[in-house]
Formats: C-alpha cells, sequence, structure tokens
C-alpha cells in the first residue's frame, strides 16, 4: 500500500505539472492512476518487508531444540521432567504467581490455592477456566490435589 501510494503521488504530481486545465489534468490523471492500478508491486524488495524478514528470522547461535529462546519464556513457562508437560507460573483467575499450587484431578490444570477455594466456595457451578480445556466438570474441593 505503501509503495502503491509513493506511485500515486507521483503520478498525482506529473498530472499536475503536465496540465494547465482542469480537463487536461483529469485526463491525465485517469491515464496515470489506471497505469498504477495496473501495475503489480513486488512488496519483497522493499526495505520494510526485507526489515521485517531479518527481525523474524531467528537468531545465529539460538536454540533449536524446542526449549525457549529467552529468559522472558523461561519465567512464564516450565518443562516438567516427568511428563514434559508445560504450565504457567500464574494463576488463571487472579494473574498472580502461584504460591500454593494445586493439581485439578479431572484435567490437571494447575491453579492457586488460595484463589481457587475462594472462587468454588462462593459458586457451585464453576469449570476450570483454562482456554480450550476439554474438562466439562465442575471444579469441587475433592479434585484439587
Amino acid at each position: 500500500m505503501k509503495s502503491k501510494h509513493q506511485l500515486l503521488s507521483k503520478a498525482m504530481k506529473h498530472a499536475k505539472n503536465s496540465s494547465n486545465t482542469i480537463e487536461k489534468f483529469e485526463e491525465v490523471w485517469k491515464e496515470r492512476s489506471e497505469a498504477v492500478e495496473q501495475k503489480r508491486i513486488d512488496v519483497k524488495n522493499s526495505a520494510e518487508f526485507k526489515n521485517f524478514m531479518k527481525a523474524a528470522a531467528p537468531q545465529a547461535g539460538a536454540e533449536t531444540n524446542g526449549q525457549a529462546n529467552s529468559a522472558a519464556h523461561d519465567e512464564d513457562l516450565i518443562m516438567e521432567a516427568t511428563g514434559g508437560e508445560v504450565f504457567s507460573l500464574y494463576d488463571p483467575w487472579s494473574k498472580a504467581l502461584i504460591k500454593n499450587p494445586v493439581r485439578n484431578k479431572k484435567c490437571g490444570h494447575i491453579y492457586d490455592r488460595g484463589s481457587v477455594m475462594l472462587i468454588i466456595t462462593d459458586n457451585i457451578g464453576i469449570r476450570c477456566p483454562v482456554l480450550g480445556c476439554p474438562n466439562r466438570s465442575y471444579i469441587h474441593p475433592a479434585h484439587l490435589v
């Protein structure tokens, strides 16, 4: 879009400079703008696209074995040695760091004991808050380990 806009601006300037009447300007502008609209623009040659591809490409020396590449990712996710499951260090309800973790036996998701107990004692019909959780049963204190 940026390239097309630049080409249309050039066409507008040319039409403006080459015409001395409004009718002539409209005629030249129509020809030039149609030519620009039909011209195919290759964005892969643009500097913005090249810079984007450099930024999106994996960095040299980065780990390629599926582990997190930065310290920021290491903070949010942990790989368990036994099952290889990934879970967040943050409680899905309070969004705070989990201080006293409990696991739901029905689905395996982990919550903070304080926040989950506050919610399920007040509300009987609460399901797992993790997005995409297949567990459709309500959370009961007996389900938490």
